[in-house]
Order: structure tokens, then C-alpha cells, then sequence
């Protein structure tokens, strides 16, 4: 991976964009585009799409969702204690101990998720995983006024952990999940542009997207493929590394970390794009894995496939331990192989080609 690439990602890791409060982020991803790109343009909510080759046929949809996600304070009891939501799905049992930036409209507010000390606790009975009304945040507050007067019921917060690489390879942060889809995104519209700037020609146009609020149902692809229009859609997402301890890969599958990207086979997938897409990995020896569409989950190709008649949409996925947690863990060397994906599928499309199951 080149090193302003990698400068980008840290960048956009480490920038605060839960759901519904993704503007720092966006400003990052569109500052990047714009050296690209022919055009970089948001809309209502902030979704942001880079353009590029804009009048060329087929208009290929690359897309990644730009929240991450966090809490949200919903109420603060006099004694200066702060209870919150959820910005997406969270297992509260991982979220005790965890230090929190409130994001308030004077700035951030620092603050820990209170965790009682294990000698105070009850010793009978068993240990149950806590509920969310039970989770609270402690600014260090005084009481209820002197709280209120930092944060305010509305506020965002993230948890207060970075970037770091363990080897040369393999990285943990927070939101990997998905800020690797909206790196993809724009890094395979950078390198197409790369190449048609060396000779080859590139027929296709490229939109490359990082869409809002993935983690809470997916609108923000909706509105995007609508105003778009594209004639196909790769969407790259996390998806789960099978192979850590405690992972029955007879119910989940086989991904391995550092094998290479995934490819999913069915529901959403269309499989002529997926044939395409194969294609394109073969000619670059880029290794693929596969698995079947998530019985449990979806990525914003479900909101995507089915609009404007019906979009053939495919899902490429990154290999992620951890996922949901605060140490997601990735393979740079996976991020880098589908990005070259990225570019090579859409330099290899023909003009006016499309995707069609023949029936």
C-alpha cells in the first residue's frame, strides 16, 4: 500500500462518524476524492460520491458506507451520570471499561463507561451480560447540573481508540466496519484513473460512493443508487474472518485473514457481475474467497439490488476479526487486493455492456 494511501485510511479511522453524524468523516473522504476525481458532489444527508469518466456507459456504483458505530446520550440523572443508546448493533457486555469522547456542539467532552469494581459486586448467583439501561457514562461531573452543562441529551460519542499496526501487515482499530468500503471505493476509482492516465482506455463511468447510515438500515445507499441511476453496483464491506478461536466454520464458513477478499455467491449477488468480477481477479492473480450471502446481516447491496427496476449489485468483503468491537483486525494486504479488484473489474467493462441472467 502506498503511503499516502495508508496516511487516508488512518485518517478516516480515526475521524468520529457514528450514524447520523458522519460530516467529519465525509469532509476527510471528499478532500481525498477531489485529487481524482472529475467530480465530487453530496447530497441532503450527506452522502458523498466521486465521479469520474461521468459520460461513460456502463455507470458502475462503487459503494461503502462511511458510519461507524457508537452512543448517544439519552438522559442524565442528578448525580451527573449519563446514560445512552446505541448507535448500531453493539454487544453491551463489551462495552464496560471503554474510555468515550462526547461529541457536543463546544466540543469533546471526555468520559468513561463505568464499570464496578469486581469486589463490589454480589458473589452469588450467576454473572449476567448488563442491559443498556444499566450501562452509564461518567464524565466526572459533580452532580446533574454541572453534567448538564457539557453534554446534552442528542450528543454523539465514540469510543476513544485509534489506529495501530501490529506488523506490517495486520492492523487494529475501530470502524474498520466499514471505513475499509469507502478507502476501496475511491482507492479503485484512484487507481482506474491511474490507468486510463497510462493509455488504457476506460469506458466506463466510475461512482464511487461513501454512503450515510449503513449501521442503522441502509438509507443512505438508498438515496444514492436513486439519484444515481448505475447500471451495477459493487458494495464493499467487512464481512467475518472465521478462523479465531470459537468459531464454527461449519455455520459460519471458511475466511481467512490475509487470504484475500471475498466474493458472495447469491440472494443480491448477480451472478453474470459475479462472473465479471472473477474474471478480473483471475487476470491479476488476485487471490479470491468465497462465501454465501449473510442469513443474520446484510451490507447496503440490499438496499441497492433491488431499486430502479433492479440493479445487478455484487458484495465483496474484507476479512475482519472482532467485528463490532472496538480491535477489528485486517490484513492491509486484503484492503489493497480489493481495491485492485475495484479498478480492474470496471477497466475491463466493455462500453454499453451490462449484466443480465438469461432465462
Amino acid at each position: 500500500m502506498r503511503d499516502e494511501s495508508l496516511e487516508f485510511l488512518k485518517r478516516l479511522l480515526t475521524t468520529p462518524s457514528p450514524s447520523g453524524f458522519e460530516s467529519a468523516g465525509q469532509k476527510v473522504w471528499c478532500e481525498y476524492a477531489r485529487q481524482f476525481a472529475d467530480e465530487v458532489r453530496t447530497d441532503a444527508y450527506g452522502n458523498a460520491v466521486a465521479v469520474l469518466n461521468g459520460e461513460g456507459d456502463p455507470k458502475v456504483m462503487f459503494d461503502g458506507h462511511a458510519d461507524e458505530l457508537g452512543l448517544m446520550v439519552k438522559y442524565i440523572d442528578d448525580k451527573g451520570f449519563v446514560y445512552v443508546q446505541r448507535i448500531g448493533g453493539m454487544d453491551p457486555a463489551l462495552v464496560r471499561g471503554q474510555r468515550v469522547n462526547v461529541h457536543t456542539r463546544k466540543g469533546i467532552v471526555k468520559g468513561v463507561m463505568g464499570a464496578t469494581a469486581i469486589h463490589l459486586l454480589p458473589r452469588e448467583g450467576e454473572k449476567k451480560a448488563p442491559k443498556w439501561p444499566e450501562l452509564f457514562l461518567d464524565i466526572g461531573a459533580a452532580d446533574g447540573k454541572e453534567a448538564r452543562k457539557r453534554v446534552a441529551v442528542g450528543d454523539s460519542a465514540t469510543f476513544d481508540v485509534g489506529f495501530e499496526q501490529l506488523d506490517k501487515h495486520i492492523a487494529i482499530s475501530r470502524a474498520f466496519d466499514n471505513r475499509v468500503g469507502t478507502w476501496c471505493s475511491i482507492e479503485g476509482l484512484r487507481l482506474a484513473r491511474k490507468a486510463r492516465d497510462k493509455g488504457k482506455k476506460l469506458a466506463a463511468g466510475i461512482y464511487a460512493c461513501s454512503s450515510v447510515q449503513e449501521e442503522v438500515g441502509g438509507a443512505g445507499a438508498a438515496m444514492t443508487v436513486a439519484a444515481i441511476k448505475p447500471d451495477a453496483a459493487i458494495v464493499v464491506d467487512v464481512t467475518h474472518a472465521t478462523d479465531s478461536p470459537g468459531i464454527d466454520m461449519k455455520e459460519h464458513g471458511e475466511v481467512k485473514l490475509g487470504a484475500g477478499p471475498t466474493l458472495s455467491i447469491g440472494r443480491e449477488n448477480h451472478p453474470v457481475l459475479n462472473e465479471h468480477i472473477i474474471a478480473a481477479a483471475k487476470a491479476q492473480e488476485i487471490p479470491l474467497q468465497f462465501e454465501t450471502f449473510g442469513i443474520t446481516g446484510g451490507t447496503n447491496a440490499l438496499s441497492i439490488y433491488t431499486k430502479n427496476g433492479g440493479v445487478p449489485s455484487a458484495v465483496v468483503g474484507l476479512p475482519n476479526r472482532y467485528m463490532h468491537t472496538t480491535v477489528e483486525m485486517v490484513d492491509l494486504q486484503d484492503l489493497q487486493r480489493a481495491a485492485d479488484l475495484l479498478a480492474e473489474s470496471v477497466i475491463r467493462l466493455k462500453g454499453g455492456q451490462r449484466f443480465q441472467v438469461v432465462v
